[in-house]
């Protein structure tokens, strides 16, 4: 979705009245946040947290405090299109992304006897519709999103598992969707959902097992397939 430039301005109060916001009032300041998030000026925590206070916000100067400094950018610098990264490969061995980054459209994310972590927390979507191809073999991938925020997953597990953890909070008006794809192979693939605050290292999982060598992080995986399914 392109930023629209002519998203009316938000009504403000005059000095010392305590005006009350309207419905319309919201949603123009729920526009104004879908829009900086898809040209990249929010996160996704960012925009969640701030979209949360916004559908709670009983007076025009809290809904002002909240758009503040959400300015409407350079039209020309605007419209350029943003790619943002679309792979992300381990092969016996660890990738992760967190941090501020930006999201592609599409992207795919592999791992083959490894681990693939794509924190989504704080990172900028180049669309408003985002889709994550997942593939493992005897690995795992890990995709974490902050609450708030439309997920979908689907897909297909032989001998491994897909599974959308923390999804129960309905997503929030005019939250970017985030879709996972997800072919896993004897291995897993896991979307969390994470509240706001939450520390990164907690949402990670388990050790890697990388460092101690391929032969232990393979002895590793077979362990944890077994105790999956009872073996």
């Amino acid at each position: 979705m392109e930023p629209n430039p002519t998203l009316p301005k938000l009504s403000t109060d005059p000095p010392g009245v305590q005006t009350l916001a309207s419905d319309r009032d919201r949603d123009l300041a729920v526009d104004r946040l879908s829009d900086a998030c898809s040209d990249g000026r929010l996160g996704l925590e960012d925009f969640s947290n701030r979209l949360e206070r916004a559908l709670g916000a009983r007076t025009l100067a809290e809904l002002a405090e909240i758009v503040a400094d959400l300015r409407r950018p350079d039209l020309q610098v605007a419209s350029s299109r943003r790619r943002g990264s679309s792979w992300f490969v381990s092969i016996m061995g660890s990738t992760m992304r967190r941090g501020r980054w930006l999201l592609g459209a599409s992207s795919q994310a592999v791992a083959v006897m490894g681990e693939c972590v794509l924190d989504l927390r704080q990172a900028e979507v180049a669309s408003r519709d985002s889709h994550i191809l997942a593939v493992t073999l005897m690995g795992e991938i890990t995709v974490i999103v902050p609450e708030g925020i439309d997920v979908d997953i689907s897909g297909i597990a032989i001998m491994g598992s897909k599974e959308l953890r923390g999804g129960d909070a309905r997503p929030l008006p005019g939250s970017p969707t985030i879709r996972v794809t997800c072919v896993a192979i004897m291995g897993e693939i896991t979307v969390r959902v994470k509240a706001s605050g939450t520390r990164t290292g907690d949402a990670e999982g388990p050790p890697s097992l990388e460092a101690a060598g391929p032969a232990r992080w393979e002895r590793g995986l077979r362990r944890r397939h077994r105790r999956r399914h009872g073996e």
